[in-house]
């Protein structure tokens, strides 16, 4: 049994170190990443990261630059890119951006035969040839 006066004590540090606790777990975003050449691994981000994709699309040879959070799931998705690539995407029946950035998923696959580049936390991974995957593990239920 714990005397009342150290558990009026203990009660606030309590609330402290669980509030600290449930702060990070609601702010981290462990993501997994898995290449075709190399070995999978978790990389570590915080909810208000940005990430990368880079690459060059293999029809019209012109880079597209996307960009996406991970706040609860990737979303807030954008991508920058030339008109003729946009319209090698959307058959210019919709505007690109507008319906990129309703999108939300727990995982992601991309591949390439000329290459790709994901950033995510300021580290680079690259492919060619292959493809890399990329799964969400915190928040569960994306």
């Amino acid at each position: 049994m714990i005397p009342a006066g150290l558990r009026a004590r203990l009660n606030p540090v309590f609330v402290i170190i669980l509030t600290l606790l449930l702060g990070i777990a609601g702010g981290i975003r462990p993501v997994k990443v898995v290449r075709d050449h190399g070995s999978g691994l978790i990389v570590w981000l915080w909810a208000w990261q940005e990430c990368r994709i880079n690459f060059i699309n293999s029809v019209t040879h012109l880079p597209v630059d996307m960009r996406f959070g991970v706040p609860w799931a990737f979303s807030g998705f954008s991508a920058r890119t030339d008109p003729g690539t946009e319209e090698y995407y959307t058959a210019g029946a919709y505007a690109w951006n507008e319906q990129l950035a309703k999108e939300h998923t727990g995982s992601l696959n991309y591949c390439s035969e000329v290459g790709i580049d994901v950033t995510l936390a300021g580290r680079l991974f690259h492919e060619q040839g292959g493809c890399i995957s990329l799964s969400l593990l915190w928040p569960p239920g994306n």
